[in-house]
């Protein structure tokens, strides 16, 4: 039995936490009131699907400590920071995730105050070890608060978006991450492709490529300007209708490129990340 559920939400490293609120809206998002966690540097803005969502993170109370975001921002740039995975229970699943190789940090308690639904929403956190992983930068997320995260309002967006359906990697040997990311998945999740692998993770899927096959994963994307390898770089969002996200995209003015199966922003559009809508 896998020890995680799958996809649960990713983080978006931004500089000015005010103006990212602005540039998601514009493409058509529906973002909760802004969360400042409790004894940390950072907040943020989440926009919310069902099951998953996207958190835009960025510091507003420099004075404490960040989690070494401020440091990832000089050295990246804005975009993907860290991939959460999902779990009912951080506690029990540290035991199977350390007995399939993965060592950990934590649980640790974080807190933050919700005005819609309003609340004190709590999470438990579990940190992975990086070199376990191929040095993938990924956590297990659980929520002790779930229904404060979401209500209608929020889970409606006007680009017709409803799940956070797929993250992508670049990293220099798709095959050896992939195997190394299966202690989480299983090694009947992981399908090797054309331009890597795919890792199917219960709840949205994970590819794997390379800056050179990058292409091939996501047809006419460009690698990613950091040096830092492995770093995640493709956000996929599953919408509805495609063609009712493309409408929104023509009347908000927004430059995409349509390549028949999906719709995709450019990073100076998405802070930082390639922003793409499938179905």
């Amino acid at each position: 039995m896998n020890p995680v559920i799958g996809l649960d939400h990713c983080i978006i490293a931004v500089r000015d936490l005010e103006r990212a609120r602005e540039d998601y809206a514009r493409l058509g998002f529906t973002a909760a009131p802004m969360g400042d966690h409790q004894n940390r540097a950072t907040a943020n803005y989440c926009l919310m699907f069902q099951d998953t969502y996207l958190e835009l993170l960025g510091i507003n109370q420099p004075e404490y400590p960040d989690g070494g975001l401020q440091e990832k921002l000089e050295v990246r740039g804005e975009g993907l920071h860290r991939l959460a995975l999902g779990t009912t229970d951080a506690d029990a699943v540290k035991a199977q995730v350390e007995a399939l190789g993965v060592r950990t940090e934590g649980p640790r308690d974080l807190a933050r105050p919700s005005k819609e639904p309003e609340g004190m929403v709590r999470f438990r956190n579990l940190f992975l070890e990086p070199a376990d992983l191929a040095g993938m930068p990924i956590f297990i997320c659980g929520h002790k608060t779930p229904e404060l995260m979401r209500n209608t309002r929020l889970t409606t967006h006007a680009n017709g978006s409803n799940r956070f359906a797929g993250i992508t990697g670049l990293v220099t040997d798709p095959k050896e991450t992939a195997k190394a990311m299966a202690k989480l998945f299983g090694a009947g999740s992981i399908k090797e492709t054309e331009f890597g692998a795919e890792i199917d993770s219960g709840r949205g899927f994970i590819r794997l490529a390379t800056d050179e096959s990058i292409v091939q994963a996501h047809q006419g994307s460009t690698t990613h300007p950091a040096n830092e390898r492995p770093i995640w770089h493709v956000l996929s969002i599953g919408v509805k209708d495609l063609g009712e996200t493309e409408q929104y995209l023509k009347q908000a003015e927004i430059p995409y490129q349509n390549n028949g199966s999906a719709l995709r922003i450019d990073r100076s559009m998405a802070r930082g990340l390639i922003l793409e809508f499938i179905e």
